[in-house]
């Protein structure tokens, strides 16, 4: 039990540190002017009105526009667009009310902003989050009760990860524990499955990076083979539990770099620390 305490101790200091690097914000904040403000799906006045947000409240808003629109997260996470002149913006002022017909005239010519590249508005989506997946690889320092007493090993496993408002992750490992050997005097052959599926969010925003968590129902599948000088046993096994991660996710232009540590509750508990590249 020291060892694994410890274990996760340096696993959490490690995300500390990490967590000190500090990214500068691609948004700004505004305040809401005007009493019951449509927030619409799209950059667009004939796009659906997905909300409607009150008289003083703060949002986070894109540092771009969209024609006479800014990009707004909502308290719920989800994004939207609302009109310029309903802002004020922290250190702008309000912008000036325009006239219904300018604006709806701007919105038909699909008015570009000057200077607006690609990379500009890869960096506008990476800002309020999306969907990213990749291969990850993930060091868990499993546990379990077998052999007449808890026994503990790190084991080395690679896969697919997926990081959004819903999170999924399949890994595979062909490392056998060595408690087994060492146990039977055997050989042990095989591999363990990891997989889990549930939901993701940011907890806290820094720009070009963000603070995660997740949590997930997953399950374990053991595809093992001992042989020992008298007889071979076939080791499967399939459990279920819950799975609860925390990350350090950082976007680098298109793709992103997850930084996460795993808890897994399963019939014992145990942890993993994963490090994933994502796009």
């Amino acid at each position: 039990m020291k060892i694994e305490r410890n274990y996760v101790l340096k696993q959490l200091c490690i995300l500390g540190l990490l967590l000190h690097c500090n990214f500068s914000w691609a948004t700004q904040k505004a305040k809401i002017v005007s009493p019951d403000v449509d927030i619409y799906a799209q950059s667009d006045f004939d796009s659906e009105i997905i909300a409607t947000v009150n008289e003083g409240e703060t949002y986070s808003i894109s540092d771009k526009t969209f024609g006479p629109f800014y990009r707004i997260k909502l308290k719920n996470g989800k994004i939207g667009y609302v009109v310029d002149y309903e802002l004020d913006i922290e250190g702008k002022g309000r912008f000036k009310e325009k006239d219904l017909d300018v604006l709806l005239y701007e919105d038909a010519m699909k008015v570009k902003p000057a200077g607006v590249s690609k990379q500009d508005k890869d960096e506008e989506e990476a800002v309020f989050g999306g969907t990213y997946a990749g291969p990850t690889l993930q060091l868990i320092n499993f546990r379990e009760n077998t052999l007449g007493s808890d026994q503990v090993d790190d084991l080395l496993a690679v896969g697919y990860k997926v990081v959004g408002d819903r999170a999924w992750s399949v890994l595979v490992t062909t490392k056998v524990p060595k408690y087994y050997a060492a146990k039977t005097g055997g050989t042990a052959k095989g591999a363990k499955f990891f997989a889990d599926v549930g939901f993701s969010n940011n907890v806290v925003d820094l720009g070009r990076s963000a603070i995660r968590f997740s949590g997930t129902l997953f399950t374990q599948v053991s595809l093992l083979q001992l042989e020992t000088t008298t007889r071979k046993y076939d080791l499967h096994d399939v459990t279920l539990g819950l799975a609860l991660e925390v990350g350090w996710l950082v976007v680098i232009k298109s793709s992103a770099i997850d930084i996460a540590v795993k808890f897994y509750f399963d019939k014992t508990n145990y942890t993993g620390l994963g490090l994933s590249y994502l796009f």
